[in-house]
């Protein structure tokens, strides 16, 4: 049982040295999108937290939706079908679009910075507009939309 522990603690010792190593030389920090630093800079997003909340908000994923229910509901009062239909299922009270999941609720703001139809919020799943949005957000409100919680995990 010994040996286990101390093969574990060297294990554990190896990675924690390696990812320090590997950090120190520019590699991606883990947990972020590093693909998207171009596109966070060319909005005017702060790279370091919005890398860290749009992965732990879409897994890097510009197609991402998450659904957020009325109080007692849940998928399960949904029928499984596209998301097109599925965002008016009764139990849907609002839904997040995108790498950084803006939420349905922005539909005046994502038509004028995406100059889209009032509306179509799937302007949000692409990235530049899902990028334009936020920057507006974060630049009239600052980062307090993305709850603090989400930088975490």
């Amino acid at each position: 049982m010994v040996t286990v522990i101390r093969r574990f603690a060297l294990a554990l010792l190896v990675v924690t040295l390696t990812t320090t190593a590997a950090e120190a030389q520019g590699a991606p920090v883990a947990n972020t999108c590093p693909q998207y630093n171009a596109a966070l800079r060319k909005a005017g997003l702060p790279i370091e937290p919005f890398s860290k909340i749009m992965y732990r908000e879409s897994r890097c994923v510009p197609g991402a939706i998450g659904w957020n229910y009325q109080p007692g509901m849940s998928y399960k009062d949904c029928k499984r079908q596209v998301a097109t239909l599925y965002k008016r299922c009764r139990a849907v009270r609002t839904y997040d679009s995108g790498l950084l999941q803006i939420n349905s609720t922005w539909v005046s703001v994502t038509a004028q910075v995406c100059k889209s139809k009032f509306g179509d919020m799937t302007v949000l799943l692409r990235p530049a507009c899902n990028l334009a949005v936020a920057a507006h957000l974060y630049k009239t409100s600052g980062i307090g939309n993305w709850r603090a919680t989400s930088q975490a995990r």
